[in-house]
């Protein structure tokens, strides 16, 4: 047995395990300490993966830690997680501001380290290296520190603890983790790697060829200031951008868009400046005075697709590859990848499940046993796709029934056990919206049927319900459908085949889904981002959609993830009922016991 850890300890941070060259368990840390995105060494996803595999860290061959070097100051103050709107805004003004334009010596750390509702790093005996930004002496202290402190709290040799590049992360995930073999065309668009922002290469069995890669590919940067500019979260609510952009005004859209149509060009293989604006917050901030919000969002979508469908054609055209595998945090944006997909040049292509920062584990470890199989002389036919995104933890009725004991829901609720899926499909046909909570956890940013929240897709006033009695979400947000893999072609219109198990990607809609999941499209543009459904990937969820189709005829159901707004998705059954006894759901379903709302008295 060979077993590698792959660890993430900077934003999104998560933990994934390799046994064998198959991924048998990830987790991100966020649903283990409630702190949506958790910054830093993920103590609690290392814990359960090395339990769900049943062995002891002494039994690890390797811990592959991602990223050569990041800075240390922004994993100390868990920015991404502990950062409000105004905290970022903040960012701009008392530190961006002063060091770029005022020319002033700013400390960092200084203006955040007293913040008594943060919650710090204390894993890493960061003192001392915490003055600077992105200093690159502090960083290197860094790397040092983080391969030593691993090795002691594992109680591992530190020769077995070692970092591996950014990129390669991405690109050993985003090919090993796909179902595309032979060789194929691949490519990373980031916000910041080890090296790069944007790469180009060849990657095939034998390995990854590099033909280009730059650190002027803004595209995630910007998306990321146009976010904050909106009065939204950097680094969690781009997707609410991408969401609002369909609604805009075509005229609106189009006066926005010439703000940010000479920014950035296509120059052979690489995206890169076309006329670099002295910095990419102040300058939109200035520019975009008095747009309206959804044009603003409209052309800032339009550049992301207009760029990367230019960038991928020079690209097929320069390699004679049609087939594309993506990844990095812009290969999230799932309109782009549509329209990706629906060029003539492109045969296929595949984006893993969660394609940025927080799967960097998983290709850690693919990248690892790659490395020790080309040593061994064994073949890479031994790294497993990723089959399945569940990945994460599950619980025992009697866990359950703990749960329902130690917090009294059984005087709140009414509790029963052994729920059939038809009798689920039931509560559904008839309007009750309700929760899942069983089997192993997804992994990524999508629930997939075992952490969701379930309703019936024919009815448009659903989506008032969820948004603002459960989920409390903005009213422009879409749902998304899980539909049975069987009736796939009936709802989507997918002519070149492309597998869509993760919600990865996004697709124009049939006239029939229109009829029947009117309640799971984007209502402005009617596309659906669905999961299509084989039993053999869960046949618990798959049996109550199935089920649903029987009392409705129709063959798919709304799936959100199953969280309060901003919330991580729910862990167990703890979480549950906190969401819950916090949210106007009708029933969460733990495991097959159905804990509901008593029907009012008459």
């Amino acid at each position: 047995m060979r077993a590698i850890l792959g660890i993430q300890e900077a934003h999104d941070a998560s933990a994934a395990l390799m046994v064998d060259g198959r991924i048998v368990a990830a987790a991100q840390e966020e649903r283990f300490s409630g702190l949506k995105g958790d910054y830093g060494f993920p103590r609690q996803a290392v814990a359960y993966c090395l339990r769900e595999a049943g062995i002891d860290s002494s039994d690890l061959d390797e811990v592959a830690l991602a990223s050569h070097s990041w800075n240390p100051v922004l994993t100390k103050i868990k920015r991404n997680a502990n950062f409000s709107v105004e905290d970022w805004v903040k960012e701009q003004h008392d530190y961006w501001y002063p060091t770029k334009y005022e020319k002033k010596n700013v400390v960092y750390y200084d203006l955040w380290k007293d913040r008594k509702d943060f919650r710090f790093d204390d894993f890493y005996p960061m003192e001392g290296i915490l003055q600077g930004y992105m200093d690159p002496v502090e960083m290197e202290k860094m790397k040092e520190l983080r391969l030593q402190t691993v090795a002691d709290y594992l109680r591992l040799p530190r020769e077995r603890v070692r970092t591996v590049t950014h990129e390669d992360c991405h690109r050993f995930y985003a090919y090993f983790g796909s179902p595309l073999r032979g060789e194929v065309l691949s490519l990373t668009s980031e916000g910041i790697g080890d090296y790069s922002n944007g790469t180009v290469g060849i990657f095939s069995e034998k390995g990854f060829r590099e033909l280009a890669h730059t650190k002027d590919n803004h595209i995630g940067h910007i998306y990321q200031y146009v976010t904050l500019l909106l009065g939204m979260k950097p680094a969690q609510h781009e997707y609410k951008v991408m969401g609002l952009a369909p609604y805009a005004n075509a005229r609106e859209l189009e006066r926005s868009y010439r703000v940010f149509e000479r920014v950035l060009k296509v120059d052979g293989l690489k995206i890169v400046f076309d006329q670099e604006p002295p910095d990419l917050y102040f300058h939109f901030r200035k520019a975009l005075e008095g747009h309206r919000f959804d044009g603003i969002a409209g052309a800032a979508q339009k550049m992301v697709e207009e760029l990367l469908c230019a960038w991928v054609r020079n690209c097929i055209a320069e390699t004679g590859l049609h087939r594309v595998i993506f990844s990095g945090g812009v290969a999230q944006n799932i309109k782009a990848d549509m329209k990706i997909a629906q060029m003539d040049e492109v045969e296929d292509i595949f984006v893993c499940p969660a394609a940025g920062d927080t799967s960097l584990p998983l290709g850690a470890c693919y990248l690892a046993m790659w490395e020790f199989l080309k040593k061994e002389g064994l073949s890479a036919d031994r790294l497993l796709p990723l089959d399945t995104a569940y990945l994460g933890p599950q619980f025992t009725d009697e866990e359950t029934r703990r749960v329902i004991e130690e917090t009294k829901a059984a005087e709140r609720y009414d509790v029963r056990e052994h729920v059939a899926p038809a009798e689920v499909a039931r509560l559904l046909a008839e309007g009750k919206i309700i929760a899942r909570c069983a089997g192993r956890m997804e992994f990524g940013l999508r629930a997939l049927g075992n952490r969701s929240i379930l309703a019936d897709p024919r009815h448009p006033q659903t989506v008032r319900k969820i948004n603002e009695a459960i989920k409390f979400r903005d009213f422009w947000m879409p749902f998304t459908p899980s539909i049975l893999a069987e009736r796939e072609s009936e709802y989507i219109v997918n002519p070149k085949g492309l597998k869509a198990p993760f919600m990865t990607m996004a697709f124009d809609s049939t006239a029939r889904a229109r009829r029947e999941l009117p309640a799971a499209l984007h209502p402005a543009d009617e596309t659906a981002r669905p999961q299509s459904l084989e039993k053999r990937h869960n046949p618990i969820y798959h049996a109550i959609i199935s089920e649903f189709e029987k009392i409705t005829g129709v063959g798919g159901i709304l799936n959100t993830s199953f969280n309060l707004h901003g919330y991580p998705i729910v862990l167990g059954p703890k979480e549950a009922l906190f969401t819950l006894d916090n949210s106007e759901l009708d029933g969460v379903l733990l495991g097959d016991i159905l804990v509901s709302r008593r029907a009012p008295m008459s």
